[in-house]
């Protein structure tokens, strides 16, 4: 019976095939079942077999790794430990540093900031000096110059009046050189007729 089911089987496996193709498989079959040690199906066994003690240690192997696993964890976690621990320390000791920093900028500024203010009443009453040395310089200023305006207006007085006196004196001068030259070409002109 189990023999009309393998003929079964491989009837239908061969259904289709030609004659040809139908006796290589026939030959495949009798070589897979009677052949070497070195044959497929001796591999093919021995690669199922390997296979299932690989399976069967499987379980101890994901054991040994879960422990292993576990162990470069609890190292990580150590070491982040200790990692965050410097960090911590480091972090506090810059803040206690940079506190301090702070501290002396802030009082810097506090120094900076009266010098400024003491700068500033000094540069204020300086200014307020300035400014009033300002206003008497300017009202000097107004006063020589409405006096030399005064004396421009006199000087131009004077000088006008010194033109006219110019001018009176040569045409005095010149009336005089003309009556004298004129008194002796007459001299000349009565004594070259006689």
């Amino acid at each position: 019976m189990s023999m009309d089911l393998v003929k079964d089987d491989l009837a239908a496996l061969c259904a289709g095939l030609t004659t040809d193709e139908v006796d290589r498989v026939h030959r495949l079959l009798h070589e897979w079942n009677v052949g070497p040690a070195s044959s497929f199906p001796v591999q093919l066994a021995l690669l199922t077999k390997a296979q299932w003690r690989i399976a069967a240690n499987l379980p101890r192997l994901m054991n040994d790794s879960r422990k292993l696993i576990e162990l470069h964890l609890a190292e990580y976690r150590r070491q982040s430990q200790a990692i965050a621990d410097d960090f911590a320390g480091t972090m506090d000791g810059q803040n206690k540093e940079s506190k301090k920093t702070v501290e002396i900028h802030i009082q810097a500024t506090r120094q900076g900031a009266e010098q400024i203010r003491v700068q500033l009443a000094d540069a204020d009453a300086v200014a307020s000096r300035i400014k009033s040395l300002m206003e008497s310089a300017a009202s000097e200023w107004e006063n020589i110059k409405a006096s030399t305006t005064a004396q421009c207006e006199r000087s131009e007085q004077v000088s006008n009046d010194l033109r006219d006196r110019f001018a009176l004196r040569v045409m005095v001068r010149t009336a005089v050189w003309f009556l004298l030259a004129l008194g002796i070409g007459l001299c000349i002109g009565h004594y070259w007729i006689r």
